[in-house]
């Protein structure tokens, strides 16, 4: 009787011990899985770093080409601003040519209104 009581008792102590190994090794299994989806989770965010790094890289460009043009359109309102007046200041006979140099500087500032408002809108976009 108690030799088959033994032998009952190695057989579940070999089945627990199997079991236990069959565990370790999915465990061993499923921590591998684990290290291969970090792996790959810290590549997708490495390559999202970078695309974003990129993207504020063209949209810095972008504003500063923006502003240069802003800039330099700034200056031709100006200049035209100083055409009508020294025009303004111009004999009576040159009241044509201080028209047309209002009619400028009025189309300077829709260029300079519109290229401001393009700015903003790429600005905006790029944020």
């Amino acid at each position: 009787k108690l030799q088959g009581e033994l032998q009952a008792a190695q057989s579940a102590a070999n089945a627990a011990s199997t079991a236990a190994a069959g565990g370790e090794s999915e465990l061993q299994a499923a921590q591998a899985r684990a290290a291969e989806f970090e792996g790959q989770l810290a590549a997708a965010r490495a390559d999202f770093d970078a695309q974003l790094s990129s993207q504020r890289e063209a949209a810095d460009a972008a504003a500063a080409s923006l502003t240069a043009a802003a800039v330099k359109l700034q200056g031709e309102l100006q200049a035209a601003q100083s055409a009508a007046n020294a025009a303004s200041t111009a004999a009576a006979g040159g009241e044509s040519e201080l028209q047309a140099a209002q009619a400028r500087a009025a189309e300077f500032e829709g260029q300079l209104a519109a290229a401001r408002a393009d700015f903003d809108a790429q600005l905006s976009s790029q944020r």
